[in-house]
C-alpha cells in the first residue's frame, strides 16, 4: 500500500513539474500568483505611474538646475569682503521667522554657498528654505523653498508623496507592493520551455491586443532586475532601520557593529562657558579634521547650547554620497570629538551608502558613460508607467469589456421586451 501511494505521489509530482516546465498556465500556484499580481497591479497602478515618471524627470535634476540657474554655479572669485558667519547672520536677521541650521557647498570656490533655514515655529518639515549667496561679497543670489517650482514639486511627490514623513512611510509600503509585483511578474513571465525564446521579443506584426500583451511581458522581463534594485533602494529610504539590518545580516555583518557606528557621533562636548566659535572657524576646523581627499561640503550648525558642529566630507572621484566622512566638532574650541568614515564601516553600511547613486542613476560619473547610464535610468523610470497602462488595458480586454458588453446586451434585451410589451398594451387598448 505504501509502495502504491509513493508511486502515485511521485507521478503527481512529475506531472506538476512537467506542467510547470511545459504548460505553467495550468498550474494552480501560477493562477494564484496571477491573482496576486493582478490585484496588486490595479491597486498600485497610479502610484507606479507617478513614482516612475517623477523619478525619470529627476534623473537630470542637477543638470537642469545648472542650466536654469547659471549664476549659482559660476561665481567669480574676488577678495573676501565679508565672512560667511556675518553673511549667515545677516540672512537670518532679514528673515526673522527662520533659523539657519546648516550650510552647504562652501567648499566650491567658484559657485554659490547655500544656507539652509527651517521655520522658527510649527512642525519641522523637509521643505526647508534655501538661500544661496556669493561667498566673497555676501550678496544673496537666490532664495527659495526646497520644493518650490516644478522640479521641487516632483521631488516632493517622488520622495514624500507631498505629505512629509507620513508620505515617505506610505511610499515605503507601496514600494514593498511594487517589489511583490516584480517578483510575481517574473514568475508569470515563464511561458514554458517551448515558447520562452519568443517571450523575450516584441511581435510587431501581431494584433494590437497581442502587441499590448507583448509590451507588458517583454518590458517587464527586461527591466525586472533593475526595477527590483531601484525599488529596493527606495524602500530603504523609507525604512532605513529594518532594511539596513536586513542588509547587514545578508552580508554576514554585525548588527552590534552597525549600531556602534551610528552611535559614535552622539558624543557631546564637555560643558563650557566659552563662546561658540564662528562658522568660518568651524569650517577651518573641519578642514583640519577631515582627510584632504574628503573636503567638507556640509556643515550642521549647533541646534542648541552645548550641541556640536557636525560636518560631512565627501571623497573626491566617487559616486555621490557613496563614500564620506562625518565628524563632530566641539562648538567652543573646534576640536574633533568623534568621526566616522564609511570606508571603515561594515559591509552592509558601505553598500547602503551607494543607494542614492543607484536610485537616481548617478553612480557612473559625469562623463559619456555616466550620461548614457542616466538616459537608461530615464527609460527605466518610464517602464512602470508602461507596465501599469498595458496591464490595465489587458484587464479591460479580458474582464471589464466583456462584462460591459454583457450588461449592454442584457439592457438592450430588456429594452426590447419593454418596447414589445408597450406595443402589445397599445394594440390591446386600440382593439378594445
Amino acid at each position: 500500500m505504501n509502495l502504491v501511494t509513493g508511486t502515485e505521489t511521485l507521478r503527481a509530482t512529475n506531472r506538476t513539474q512537467a506542467s510547470w516546465l511545459r504548460s505553467p498556465q495550468r498550474v494552480f500556484l501560477r493562477r494564484a500568483i496571477f491573482q496576486i499580481h493582478l490585484w496588486s497591479g490595479i491597486l498600485l497602478a497610479t502610484y507606479a505611474i507617478a513614482i516612475g515618471l517623477t523619478g525619470s524627470a529627476l534623473i537630470f535634476k542637477d543638470e537642469i538646475e545648472r542650466a536654469t540657474q547659471p549664476s549659482l554655479y559660476h561665481v567669480a572669485p574676488v577678495p573676501q569682503q565679508v565672512t560667511i558667519d556675518e553673511t549667515v547672520r545677516r540672512i537670518q536677521s532679514a528673515r526673522p521667522n527662520w533659523i539657519a541650521f546648516a550650510l552647504r557647498d562652501f567648499d566650491q570656490r567658484d559657485q554659490a554657498t547655500t544656507v539652509l533655514l527651517r521655520a522658527a515655529t510649527g512642525k519641522e518639515t523637509p521643505n526647508y528654505r534655501m538661500v544661496s549667496f556669493n561667498p566673497y561679497t555676501g550678496k544673496v543670489l537666490f532664495d527659495r523653498l526646497r520644493y518650490a517650482g516644478m522640479l521641487g514639486w516632483m521631488s516632493n511627490l517622488h520622495v514624500y508623496l507631498l505629505s512629509g514623513e507620513t508620505g515617505l512611510l506610505v511610499s515605503g509600503w507601496m514600494g514593498l507592493g511594487l517589489l511583490l509585483l516584480c517578483f510575481s511578474g517574473l514568475i508569470l513571465w515563464w511561458p514554458g520551455v517551448q515558447r520562452w525564446a519568443s517571450a523575450l521579443l516584441l511581435h510587431r506584426r501581431a494584433s494590437w491586443r497581442r502587441i499590448n500583451l507583448d509590451l507588458h511581458t517583454v518590458v517587464g522581463f527586461w527591466t525586472s532586475i533593475a526595477l527590483i534594485i531601484v525599488i529596493f533602494t527606495g524602500v530603504d529610504f523609507a525604512f532605513p532601520g529594518p532594511v539596513g539590518n536586513l542588509i547587514e545580516v545578508a552580508t554576514f555583518g554585525s548588527l552590534s557593529a552597525r549600531a556602534a557606528a551610528s552611535d559614535v557621533l552622539k558624543r557631546r562636548p564637555p560643558p563650557s562657558n566659552a563662546p561658540v566659535i564662528t562658522i568660518d572657524q568651524a569650517i577651518a576646523a573641519a578642514y583640519r579634521a577631515l582627510p584632504t581627499n574628503a573636503p567638507p561640503g556640509y556643515l550642521q550648525l549647533p541646534s542648541r547650547p552645548g550641541s556640536p558642529y557636525r560636518v560631512t566630507g565627501y571623497y573626491t572621484g566617487t559616486a555621490p554620497y557613496s563614500q564620506l566622512v562625518r565628524a563632530s566638532l566641539d562648538p567652543h574650541t573646534g576640536e574633533l570629538l568623534a568621526s566616522s568614515d564609511t570606508r571603515q564601516q561594515t559591509r552592509g553600511l558601505r553598500m547602503e551608502q551607494y543607494f542614492v547613486a543607484v536610485h537616481f542613476g548617478s553612480f557612473a560619473g559625469n562623463g559619456v558613460v555616466g550620461t548614457l547610464v542616466k538616459i537608461l535610468w530615464v527609460l527605466l523610470g518610464i517602464a512602470p508607467a508602461v507596465l501599469a497602462v498595458t496591464g490595465l488595458v489587458m484587464y479591460w480586454n479580458r474582464k471589464l469589456r466583456p462584462a460591459w458588453l454583457r450588461m449592454k446586451r442584457t439592457s438592450q434585451r430588456e429594452e426590447t421586451k419593454s418596447d414589445e410589451f408597450s406595443r402589445a398594451e397599445a394594440t390591446g387598448a386600440s382593439e378594445s
